[in-house]
């Protein structure tokens, strides 16, 4: 009854009924795809995404893009169109092809468990380590977000070696990220890693930063931070700071790529 009720008053459009195959190495083709509950929150105009995770154009896709953009939106929405499809309800999609997944299995969120002395990083390396240990060829891997809580150098480090070992499990698994370094692995393993990027427009008179909430399929190279930081609001000499450092070590990184070359 309460699928029922979910599909029948969806201030999005219809639901409709996946198709669910159990076939080895089964494919993921999503079209017109709506999140079931950020579709319901006041003012709200969600806008639609695909998703295509297959064993030609990759069972892994990288997903970068701007803070605040829709990459948590997006990677989260197909965890639960999966669960809510193989629960028995329809979907809120145009069209949704899904394989039968023995697992979800999801790293996202920040969170800490003080009284058992584990520090926020320790609770993502526990969850990481789970996905590592428990993902097959037929489970669905969503990581949102890895290897923040440590060094930049170390979480790039983490985040590529975890990436390449759901390569080589066969999961689907989508994975949104800010070290666009990730974006690499297309080439490492072409038809096997897939880039996508969440989508924003500057201004090029005002300088205003613009979501567009559309995945498109590449990378992206800016993750818009300092953006986002005056849309909070931050005192404009501390904006003016960051933009200055941020450039220094853009620059730094840039002498220091040509000097290996």
């Amino acid at each position: 009854a309460a699928f029922a009720h979910a599909a029948a008053f969806a201030p999005g459009g219809r639901y409709e009924r996946p198709v669910l195959d159990a076939s080895p190495g089964a494919a993921v083709s999503v079209k017109g795809a709506r999140h079931p509950v950020v579709e319901h929150a006041d003012g709200v105009h969600f806008v639609a995404t695909d998703y295509a995770l297959d064993a030609t154009r990759g069972r892994l896709v990288v997903v970068t893009g701007p803070n605040m953009g829709g990459k948590s939106t997006h990677i989260r929405g197909l965890a639960c169109l999966a669960v809510m499809a193989q629960a028995g309800s329809l979907l809120p999609v145009a069209f949704a092809s899904l394989p039968l997944f023995d697992t979800v299995l999801a790293r996202v969120g920040a969170g800490d468990s003080l009284q058992r002395g584990v520090s926020t990083f320790m609770a993502e390396m526990l969850e990481a380590s789970t996905i590592l240990r428990l993902a097959t060829p037929r489970s669905l891997v969503v990581i949102d977000e890895l290897g923040r809580g440590t060094s930049t150098y170390d979480g790039f480090g983490l985040a590529w070696a975890i990436s390449e070992r759901v390569v080589k499990q066969g999961a689907a698994c989508l994975f949104a990220t800010h070290f666009h370094e990730l974006t690499q692995l297309e080439a490492e393993h072409p038809g096997a890693v897939r880039n996508r990027h969440v989508t924003a427009h500057v201004d090029d008179d005002t300088g205003e930063l613009a979501f567009l909430y559309e995945v498109a399929d590449g990378p992206c190279t800016e993750s818009f931070g300092i953006k986002v930081a005056e849309l909070a609001g931050f005192p404009a000499r501390t904006v003016e700071v960051a933009k200055r450092k941020a450039a220094e070590l853009e620059g730094i990184g840039k002498r220091a790529k040509v000097g290996g070359d």
